[in-house]
Order: structure tokens, then C-alpha cells, then sequence
């Protein structure tokens, strides 16, 4: 193959004059060689030839020059009427590819959001994120995001390279923020606690106040545009009040600062910050807390150009271990810290609970730049077909210019100046499809991205190379083809075999179908994971429940007396209960999808502290297990048991302490918080989140007071006299707390949010490379079918029917059809066996996801091909071969 090759360049450079001496010499020192080996002969006569390639050696090439005006406008003035001429095809070809153009261009858009995450941020190279991972008896029990407040300020204090730390603690629950000069109170859920050199780090510019001093000051309040218009309209808000209701977290806060609203790339997304130094002098759980205790911040920390990330990671670790070792050591844990870069957040992040909520997967956009390259490659594959099918009528043009001196070059640069015209203008229209298709490029994604490409300059770049591209891979083949075509074959007849054209266009259609097939599979397996998760039994009822946020103004006044607190959940469930429309109402610290209230350790009572287990955990009232219909393989409710006396576990739980049997495990005792605690109760395994999680062990421990929810079982068809006596009697036991409610498999569903954006992503662009498949197969079958009327015309004077003529049209391209479905069988198990394992809980690969496809796929085939075959075979074969 080498030698062959080596052949072949030496012949085409070398100057006849010198080619037969040269080419005996090589030969002799090729045998010669052949004594080392035939591989090494091989190479050694290949480096050999390129060794001669030089200008006293090479040949004389025919000259032509291109460059010049009048040539390429002769050049372009051919192709423009040759496209002109044959507008059917042309239009087919310019269709098709720009529809792939724009679905690269619309891709291209959305990769680019994707990649400009936090990428707006002045010192953003420099910006990480700690990550904490728990390691407990060497067992890796998972990373998240939150450390101790302690670990910032210490690595500043401790570790030269850390230039600025910034910690972040989000509000939980809710808090109500109240203007009351206008008389507005909301329920906020988005407020977080923040350094004061929060607005150091990151820039987010401010509408009024001052990134320096924003957040210097106790009660310093600063919000984002959309808050300071919902609260003070158009007015300038600083220096204004807003009142914040949150217990012992409640005060008077002066608005500092008005940011701009944020920008849609970044992964930090609040509506209010206040000063964590608030938070840390006021929340109890914090004060004489030397900031080691409680893992529920998010740190940042700005590193100096010439830190060396590992030895930054290691000193972290010593930090940890000067200050946590006697503690985690009583668990045989250690804690591992890393440093994850900014821009790395949004699309590598997969912590089970985060700061941020709007992370996307990396191999995702990956995905979908994968699919961009190959509808894009579709479509200029059914310029390659139908430039090779057309070969034959074309070849008389060809053998009339080589009749009148026309060299192959300048064929070839005809053909490619047709090639670059089609492109050319189809990218035009691509930017149109791009614009026009970009709102429904919004409406799946859930952002609202601007045609903005065109001000990047690195876009037009791409955008100029693609033409070029596209120019040179789908117009040098047809070109060298046609122009190959030999004169005396192609002037005494216009019947020419193309030979392996052919072939290669078989192949190149084949790789359309394989495409389409792939794509629809993979839409068809994402459909049917979904679909899957939707319908897959909870282990709790989901449906009929109606959640009502719990008060939080009540906190305030009450002071978290329980003496007080009490009666009045009491009031408000009783008088709930008392319409015929409600079954049951319960309090509980979190609710299905919005994860769990605390992550904690827990162990039997009697064994050493090394043996501890991670938990999650959950505050519910009496009636938790009744609201939720849940199944309980012992014990029961909690029935009226003192605030925190009992516990109710899952069989996962039940299973990480070696409990035994449900039933053995009723009345054991377990050590929980330093506290002694009781099960109660064993449930079945439940989803409490979203079935892309497996099990994880669940402990809903029993306490009537934190009511951040209710849940409300409405047995009735009518909905709104239910929600207006439930709202009527929220008003009245808690009436300076915003009413908010929304069902509970509404939110539920949220959680799959990001998967059905997929899924329309992955349908959208499915329908498209179908769509560019099968106009290039209508052209190609059209060609065809003309091309063959007179045969056509003989077979039904000779008695062939309509539906045999169709079937002798079509079975080439249904034959194709069929084998790319049986070579796609492989390349859909292997990729769908990897696509689930994102899933505990997976959809099984069956036959109806290769069969279901493939056959819709021919279906449309069939019914893109009949359409033109029916025409041409219901054709007068008087009209075909009255010229015979």
C-alpha cells in the first residue's frame, strides 16, 4: 500500500524525461531493502521519493490563471445559468443545506451560552469553589458544596496563595420580605447571606450604590432590578426599608445597592443579599461556634496567578485536619478538600444538593454539538448525491469542453465555483432560519438567548471557514468526477457509468438513513426513560395534594415558644379539616423533590461513634404517614408522640444500621444529634426525589413544630371552594403571612425539567436531520425516475403494473434503509446502555426501540419515495418513447 502510493506521487510530480532511470533505481534499491523486511523496503522507498521532490526533478504543470477577473467571471457566469437552468435541484440543494447550516448555527448559539458561563467576571480564571468529600471507615460517601464557615477565613489567615474567600449561606426556608410603606409582603426563597467582598469578587454591576460598600453595614440590604421594581415600582429604592420576617433572624434592612438583573449565564442566581455578618451575630445555632461546627456554606476563594492548585488543595486538607481531627476522628472520618474553577461549575457539577439549580451536563452540549456536525454533514451529503446522479446528464457538457481544449483544472474550478454558490447562499438563508427558529430555540431551553452570534468576531471566522469547508468536501468529489469522464465515451453516448460513484453513493445514503435512525432511537429511548420515571410507582401518593408554604411572620412574634407555636398549627389544621373537601393535612420540613431537610449521622444505641451512618433527614408531624398514603411493613404513625420521641425509617435505613427484620427493629433505640431516639415505625422505600437517585437512607423524625410546609389531601373535585376555605383560614390564624400554594406532582415533575428540555432538543433535531434525509431522497428519486422513464414506458407497454414499477423505483433505497437500521442495532445498545446509566432507575432496552424507529423511519421513506414513483409510473408511455 505504501509503495503503491509512493508509485503513484512519483509519477505525478516527475519529468518524463526522467522518470523511467529514476524509477529503475528505486525499484533496485527496493528489492535491495526487501532483505531487512517488506515493510521497511516499503518506508525506505517512500522517503526515497519524497527526497526527490524537488524543482530540478518536477515536471511542468499546465498553467492557467484562475485569479484572473475575466476568467472567474466567466467561471461564475457558467455556474450561475447552470444553476439557473436546473432550479428543481438547485433549490433542493440549497434547502437542504441550509437547514443543516442553521440547525449548526442554532446549536452553535446554544453550546456558546453554554460555554460563557460565569465567564463575565473580570478575574474569573482565578475564582474556585471548595468541594468537601466525606470519607467515613474509607468508604467515599459522595462531594457536595458545603463546608464550614471556618474554612474561608482560616485559608485566607493560614495559606499565602488564597487572595480573598467569599461564603455564601442560602436561606432554607423562605423568608418574608415586607415594604411597609406600600403595604407588599412576599414569601422570598431566594435570599442568601454573603461576605461583604461579594461584590469584590464577582461583578455584578450595580443600577444604584456601590460595589466597595454595598454590604459593609448590619442591616445592609441589597436586590436585584426585577426585586426593587416588585417592591418600590419605579422609584429609587436606596436608602429605603424593607422589613425581613425569619424569627430570630428578623430586622429592619436599609437598601444599599440595586444590582442590574443578572445575567442568565451565571450559576449564581438571588434576588436579595445581607451581610453575613448579620447571620453569624444573630442565629444562635452560630454564636460560640468557632466556625467548624455546622457544614451549610458555600465558599469561594480567589487564588494568585501563580498557584499551584494541588499543593493549594493539600494545605486546605491540613487546615482541616488542625481543626476537625479530634471530632471526625470519634467517626473514623476525614474530610478531602478540592478546588473546582468557576466556569467549570455550571456544566461539571453533580452534587445532590447545590448552590445552584440551573447546571447543565457537559456531555450534553457535547451531544448536541455531535448531532450539529452530522446534520450538517447530511446535508452535505445530498449535495455529493445529487451531484453524482446528475453526473450522467452532464457529461456531454464535459466531453464538449475537453473537445475544445478545456484542461481537467479548469473543470474542476467550475465545478467548485458551483459548489461555493450553492454554499455560499444557503449560508445566507441559514442566518434567516437561525434568526426566525431562535424563539423556539428559547421556548425549550427556558432562556431567552438574543441573535447576538453575528457580533462575535470569532463566529464569522467559523462561519467563513464553513463555506470553505462545505465548499471543498462537498463539491471536490462530484468535481474530480466529472471532470474524470473520458471524451470519446461521454460524445458518442450520454449513458456513462460512473463505476464506484455509484457505490459511493449508495454509501453516502446509507449514512443519511444511520443518522436518522440513530437520532430517532435515541429520541424514542429518552422518551421512553421519561415517560418511565412519570409513571413509575413513588411509594407515597402524589396526587390530590395541595402544599401550602408555612408562616414565617408567626416565628417572630412567637419566639420558636412551643407553648405558643403549637396551638396555633393546631388552629389552622383543625379548621382546615373542618370542610367536607379536606382528608388530611400535615407539617413537615420539606416535601418530595425539594430535598432533605439535613444530612446527618446516626448509629444504634450501645455502638462505638466509628460506626456512625449518613442519614437524611425529615421533620413530619402525626399525620405525615396518613397524607401520604405511605406503606409501613411495621409499626405505624406516630400518633400523638412527644416532638421528637420517635422515628420512622425506610428499608434502605433499616438496612445501613443491620437492624434486621422490619419488625425486629420496632422500639430499638438509635443515638441521633447526641440524642436517644426511638423507631417508631418501617416503611417501604420511597422516591423522594427523582428516580435519576437511588434509595438513600430516610429518617422522618417526629416534630409538630417545624411546619415549613403543610400538605393538604384534597379528596374532591372542586378545587377552588377548596382553596379558598384553606386560604380563609391561613388568613385568619396567620394573617400577616402571604398565602402561597401550588400542587404537590407540579413540583414534583419540576425535577425532571432539564430532561424534558432534552428530550425536545433531541426531537427538534431529529425531526430536522429526517427532514434533510428525505428531501435529498425525494431529489434523488426524482433524478432517478427521469432518468429511467423510457425504461419505464417499455415495462408497461410490456404489461408491468403500477405498484411492480413502484417497487422497482423504490427497493434500492428501502434496501438502504434496512441495512442501516441493522447497523445502527449496535452503535443504540452501546450508547443507551451508557446514556442510562445517568439513571438508578432505567427503562429496559427492548426490541421496540430499534423496531418502532426503523419503522416509522420507512414509513416516511416509503411515503417520500411513493410519491414521486407513483407519479412517474402513472406516466402515458406514449409520452416517454414517442421520440424512440
Amino acid at each position: 500500500m505504501i509503495k503503491r502510493f509512493a508509485d503513484h506521487l512519483f509519477r505525478w510530480f516527475c519529468h518524463p524525461d526522467y522518470y523511467n532511470e529514476i524509477a529503475g533505481d528505486l525499484e533496485e534499491m527496493y528489492q535491495r531493502n526487501l532483505d531487512e523486511s517488506q515493510r521497511f523496503a516499503a518506508w525506505m522507498y517512500f522517503f526515497q521519493v519524497i527526497g526527490l521532490f524537488r524543482p530540478s526533478l518536477i515536471r511542468s504543470f499546465p498553467q492557467y490563471n484562475l485569479s484572473h477577473p475575466a476568467m472567474f467571471r466567466h467561471y461564475f457566469n457558467i455556474s450561475t445559468r447552470v444553476l439557473l437552468k436546473h432550479k428543481f435541484y438547485t433549490a433542493i440543494n440549497i434547502l437542504g443545506l441550509a437547514v443543516g447550516m442553521g440547525v449548526c448555527l442554532l446549536i452553535y448559539q446554544y453550546i456558546h451560552f453554554e460555554l460563557s458561563y460565569d465567564q463575565f467576571h473580570e478575574d474569573s480564571e482565578n475564582i474556585y469553589r471548595l468541594t468537601r468529600t466525606t470519607i467515613r471507615n474509607g468508604e467515599d460517601l459522595g462531594t457536595g458544596v458545603y463546608t464550614t464557615y471556618g474554612l474561608g477565613s482560616s485559608g485566607k489567615e493560614n495559606i499565602p496563595e488564597v487572595e480573598e474567600f467569599v461564603r455564601i449561606r442560602p436561606d432554607d426556608v423562605g423568608l418574608i420580605v415586607i415594604n411597609s410603606e406600600r403595604n407588599i409582603r412576599h414569601q422570598e426563597n431566594h435570599i442568601w447571606y454573603v461576605d461583604s467582598t461579594f461584590l469584590h469578587m464577582f461583578d455584578f454591576p450595580l443600577n444604584y450604590g456601590s460595589n466597595e460598600s454595598a454590604l459593609d453595614e448590619q442591616h445592609n440590604i441589597v436586590l436585584t432590578e426585577q426585586m426593587a421594581h416588585k417592591y418600590f415600582g419605579d422609584e429609587n429604592p436606596l436608602g429605603k426599608t424593607l422589613s425581613i420576617s425569619a424569627g430570630t433572624l428578623s430586622g429592619d434592612f436599609i437598601v444599599s445597592g440595586v444590582l442590574e438583573d443578572l445575567p442568565a449565564n451565571s450559576h449564581l442566581q438571588f434576588d436579595f443579599l445581607l451581610p453575613m455578618v448579620f447571620l453569624l451575630d444573630n442565629w444562635r445555632m452560630y454564636r460560640g461556634d468557632e466556625g467548624w461546627d455546622w457544614e451549610d456554606f458555600v465558599t469561594y476563594v480567589t487564588l494568585n496567578e501563580t498557584a499551584e492548585l494541588d499543593a493549594v488543595m493539600e494545605k486546605f486538607d491540613q487546615l482541616v485536619a488542625k481543626y476537625t481531627r479530634t471530632e471526625l476522628a470519634k467517626s473514623n472520618t476525614k474530610w478531602k478538600i478540592d478546588l473546582q474553577h468557576l466556569t467549570d461549575i455550571h456544566l461539571k457539577s453533580d452534587f445532590p444538593k447545590d448552590l445552584a439549580s440551573n447546571h447543565e451536563d457537559i456531555r450534553n452540549v457535547q451531544f448536541f454539538a455531535i448531532i450539529g456536525l452530522f446534520i450538517l454533514l447530511m446535508a452535505w451529503v445530498n449535495y455529493i448525491n445529487l451531484s453524482t446522479a446528475r453526473s450522467m446528464q452532464r457529461g456531454k457538457e464535459v466531453g464538449v469542453r475537453k473537445s475544445i481544449g478545456a484542461l481537467k483544472n479548469q473543470l474542476i474550478s467550475q465545478f467548485m465555483i458551483e459548489a461555493a454558490l450553492i454554499n455560499a447562499i444557503a449560508a445566507l438563508f441559514s442566518l434567516c432560519i437561525a434568526y426566525f427558529t431562535l424563539p423556539v430555540l428559547n421556548s425549550i431551553i427556558g432562556v431567552e438567548l438574543a441573535f447576538n452570534v453575528l457580533q462575535i468576531p470569532v463566529f464569522w471566522i467559523v462561519f467563513v471557514l464553513n463555506i470553505l469547508f462545505g465548499t471543498l468536501l462537498s463539491g471536490l468529489y462530484p468535481a474530480f468526477l466529472l471532470s474524470s469522464f473520458n471524451l470519446l465515451k461521454v460524445l458518442k453516448s450520454v449513458t456513462i457509468t460512473p463505476g464506484r460513484g455509484f457505490s459511493l453513493r449508495k454509501g453516502l445514503i446509507a449514512f443519511q438513513f444511520l443518522m436518522s435512525v440513530l437520532l430517532t432511537s435515541g429520541t424514542y429511548l429518552v422518551y421512553q426513560q421519561i415517560t418511565f420515571m412519570k409513571n413509575q410507582d413513588l411509594g407515597f401518593d402524589l396526587e390530590r395534594i395541595l402544599v401550602v408554604n408555612g408562616p414565617r411572620v408567626v416565628l417572630e412574634t412567637s419566639k420558636l415558644k412551643s407553648e405558643d407555636l403549637a396551638p396555633k398549627y393546631q388552629t389552622f389544621k383543625n379548621q382546615v379539616l373542618s370542610h367536607h373537601s379536606i382528608a388530611s393535612v400535615s407539617g413537615n420540613s420539606s416535601i418530595p423533590g425539594q430535598g432533605y431537610t439535613y444530612n446527618f449521622s446516626i448509629r444504634k444505641l450501645g455502638e462505638p461513634k466509628h460506626t456512625e451512618q449518613a442519614g437524611n433527614l425529615l421533620l413530619v408531624d402525626d399525620y405525615f404517614a396518613e397524607t401520604y398514603n405511605l406503606e409501613f411493613l411495621a409499626g405505624g404513625d406516630f400518633e400523638e408522640l412527644t416532638r421528637r420521641d420517635g422515628v420512622i425509617l425506610n428499608e434502605e435505613a433499616l438496612k445501613i444500621l443491620d437492624l434486621g427484620k422490619p419488625s425486629e427493629a420496632i422500639d430499638e433505640n438509635l443515638i441521633f444529634l447526641d440524642d436517644t431516639i426511638r423507631v417508631h415505625g418501617v416503611i417501604k422505600n420511597m422516591h423522594w426525589s427523582s428516580l435519576k437517585n437511588a434509595h438513600t437512607p430516610t429518617f422522618f423524625v417526629h416534630d409538630n413544630l417545624y411546619n415549613v410546609y403543610f400538605s393538604i389531601k384534597i379528596n374532591t373535585s372542586n378545587i377552588q371552594e377548596s382553596i379558598a376555605h384553606i386560604k380563609s383560614a391561613y388568613l385568619e390564624v396567620f394573617p400577616d403571612d402571604p398565602f402561597h400554594y401550588f400542587f404537590l406532582d407540579d413540583a414534583f415533575n419540576q425535577q425532571y425539567q432539564a430532561d424534558l428540555q432534552f428530550r425536545n432538543l433531541f426531537s427538534a433535531f431529529s425531526a430536522l436531520a429526517i427532514f434533510i434525509a428525505c428531501i435529498g431522497l425525494f431529489a434523488l428519486v426524482s433524478y432517478s425516475a427521469t432518468l429511467r422513464i423510457k425504461e419505464i414506458g417499455i415495462r408497461k407497454v410490456l404489461g408491468a403494473g403500477v405498484g411492480h414499477l413502484m417497487i422497482l423505483l423504490s427497493r434500492e433505497y428501502l434496501l438502504l434503509l434496512c441495512i442501516a437500521v441493522a447497523v445502527a442495532v449496535p452503535v443504540i445498545l452501546f450508547g443507551g446502555k451508557v446514556w442510562l446509566e445517568n439513571y438508578a432507575y432505567q427503562v429496559g432496552i427492548s426490541l421496540d426501540l430499534f423496531l418502532i424507529p426503523g419503522l416509522l423511519l420507512l414509513l416516511i421513506s416509503f411515503l417520500t419515495v411513493s410519491y414521486r414513483t407513483y407519479a412517474t409510473a402513472k406516466t402515458n408511455p406514449v409520452e416517454s418513447l414517442k421520440t424512440e
